[in-house]
Order: C-alpha cells, then structure tokens, then sequence
C-alpha cells in the first residue's frame, strides 16, 4: 500500500506566525501551502487537491469564519482546524457550528497543532492510523517490462499516478517521494527496487537518493564541484559525482 502525503494549507495573515508553523508541519512531513488570506486560499483550491486547511479566525480582509462557511458551501471533503486567541466560548461555539472539525486557541504549541491535524486526517481517512497501515509499495515488472503506474490510496478513494507523469523521485529514509507537477505521494519502496523497476528513459538515476525525467529539466548549474539540474517546477536535484558523466549525455549538455 502506498500512501499521499496529506496537503494543509495554513490560513494566516500574521507572517511571523505562519511561516515557522509552516516550517516545523512540513518536517513533519506533511506538505504545506501558506496562505495570507481567503483569496490567497482560493487560487491554491483552484490549483491542486488539499486536504486540510487551518484557518485563524481573525483576519483583515476575510474572517475565519467567513472562509470556513464558504469552504462548506462548496461541499468539499476538507478538514478545517481553527485558530484563534479570543477568549470567548461563543466564538468556538461559531466556529464548530460553521463546520469546523477542531479549534485551538493562541498562543498554542506547535506540537499540539500537529497532533490535531493528524486527528482530523484520521478520521476523514487521509492518515494512516498506524505505521502499520503504511507497507512497502508493490513495484512489480509484469512480463520482464517496466513500472508504468502506482496505485495510491488516500482519503477519496484511489488515485492513480502514471510513472509518465512523474517528475522525479527523492529518497525519504525507508519511503521514496514521487513528484508530479500537481503534488508529491509517498511510498515506502527502496531506491535499488525502483531502478531495477523503472525505465531508465523515462526516469534516470542523479543521485544515490532521486530520480529524475529527462525531459523536465530546464537547465544544468554547475558551482564548483557541484552539479544541480533545475527542473520545470521551479526544484533542484543535485546531482552525483558518479552520475554527472551520465547525466550530460543523456541530456547533451
């Protein structure tokens, strides 16, 4: 069984705030979207799938509470955890009655707020509930050929990922993070069984720890000693020693 990483957005337009909260979420590993406020929401819902958001309550241009009946509205199976450091029952009350699955006052532990988006994941079924529910991601060569999909399952349903549409592929200790120009799954596979399970022209071995499509990368930086490959979506994968031969061949450079 594979696994998304679940995607939350945080709804904040005290930069100081959001952006170490943000930081420790994601080295947590979830990935993170920030957002300064609803319309900075918006464009990000347009864009990909999410699955949870944080929402403070107070905010200059669209409330907390505004947002949260609006996303609602929308019938979206979206998680929504509120922040907010007014005092006030009645304003916790408004918020779970708006659609709210969890509440959390300010100034908070950073640890808590985790904890909390993990409760909802669960619940809504896009966490698993254990590491055990998380096992190695079945890479198969059916009829001596290459891997051409993964199957991932997440709190919707399945969700199918064509290697074709992979972008490239990083280490994560045991797992192994597949990127798409929409959004990043990770399995629990080795990198030795993904190269013996992928083709080679659709994905070439950089590095000890990724992977990555030929045709994705836009240009080759060179500082010293280093090799980096800057791909289409705006990342860096750095790239060998041993690969670095290779790696200019194959793209000419």
């Amino acid at each position: 069984m594979t696994e998304a990483i679940p995607h939350i957005v945080l709804v904040d337009d005290e930069e100081d705030l959001r952006e170490p909260t943000a930081a420790y979420l994601a080295d947590q590993g979830l990935m993170v979207s920030e957002a300064s406020g609803g319309r900075a929401l918006d464009v990000i819902l347009s864009e990909q799938p999410v699955d949870l958001v944080v929402l403070d309550v107070t905010m200059p241009e669209e409330d907390g509470f505004s947002i949260a009946r609006r996303l609602r509205a929308t019938g979206q199976p979206l998680g929504i955890v509120m922040l907010t450091a007014r005092r006030d029952v009645i304003d916790r009350v408004v918020g779970l009655e708006l659609g709210a699955d969890d509440y959390l006052m300010k100034p908070f532990e950073p640890r808590e707020l985790l904890a909390r988006i993990r409760s909802v994941l669960r619940r809504a079924g896009a966490m698993p509930t254990s590491a055990q529910d998380t096992q190695t991601a079945p890479v198969s060569v059916p009829g001596g050929g290459y891997q051409t999909e993964f199957w991932i399952p997440t709190g919707r349903g399945q969700v199918r990922v064509a290697v074709e549409a992979i972008e490239w592929i990083e280490a994560a200790k045991d797992y192994a993070l597949l990127h798409t120009p929409e959004r990043s799954y990770m399995i629990r596979v080795t990198m030795g069984a993904l190269e013996t399970a992928l083709d080679p022209a659709q994905l070439m071995r950089v590095h000890r720890s990724a992977f990555v499509r030929p045709d994705a990368v836009q240009a080759i930086n060179q500082l010293g000693r280093h090799t980096t490959l800057v791909l289409k979506s705006g990342a860096s994968v750095r790239v060998g020693p041993q690969h670095v031969g290779e790696v200019r061949h194959r793209l000419k450079r």
